[in-house]
């Protein structure tokens, strides 16, 4: 394809592997991302690094082990680096929004939630948060739903889903406000806030 500015040939510039047109110079990239001022990217890590710039997550030495073992133990799965990238960061920060995470990757959310599907099985991973974590969330935003939280671990696993629910209904914030908490739409809100009602 010619360049799109002055129709020209391009080729390949290795040094930022990227498509530049040999006659006035643009490069051909869809996007071209920054990363945050001070972050060091690792030439193999970019795509990790990239996310967690974006996100404001500390790249520790666990989610790079986790990602470059990700690589190696689903390199049959066909899945790229950005996959991996977001599935990784999402199982290392279980409050985060995966959509969002994906959406920002140019990943569809059902190809993002098949890799930390398959990740959770090669790491042991469950998506479940103990009551320490819940109640660490509940001190983080200021929110009085302990009490029931610590009685719903009883009875169900404390999934993101019950989590939100157990928010709603042990105060007073509304449908929108819990679904921004948790990164999620209303209507998510609204639906698992219904079956807990029915649970109970």
């Amino acid at each position: 394809m010619p360049c799109l500015y002055c129709k020209g040939r391009k080729s390949i510039n290795k040094s930022i592997d990227l498509y530049v047109c040999d006659s006035c110079g643009l490069i051909s990239a869809t996007r071209i991302i920054e990363t945050n001022s001070g972050v060091e990217v690792d030439r193999n890590l970019v795509e990790l690094s990239i996310l967690c710039s974006e996100f404001e997550i500390e790249k520790t030495e666990s989610i790079k082990r986790m990602f470059r073992s990700s690589y190696v133990a689903l390199l049959k799965g066909n899945y790229n680096l950005s996959e991996l990238a977001v599935a990784v960061v999402f199982l290392n920060n279980k409050w985060l929004n995966l959509a969002k995470l994906g959406r920002f990757m140019g990943i569809k959310t059902r190809r993002a939630k098949t890799v930390v599907a398959r990740l959770q099985e090669v790491f042991h991973i469950d998506l479940v948060y103990s009551i320490e974590e819940a109640h660490g969330f509940c001190d983080n935003n200021n929110i009085n739903a302990k009490e029931l939280i610590t009685n719903i671990a009883g009875q169900m696993e404390l999934t993101r889903e019950v989590l939100m629910s157990c928010i709603y209904l042990a105060t007073d914030l509304s449908y929108g406000k819990v679904a921004r908490m948790f990164h999620v739409s209303e209507n998510t809100v609204w639906r698992h806030v219904k079956k807990m009602e029915r649970y109970e």
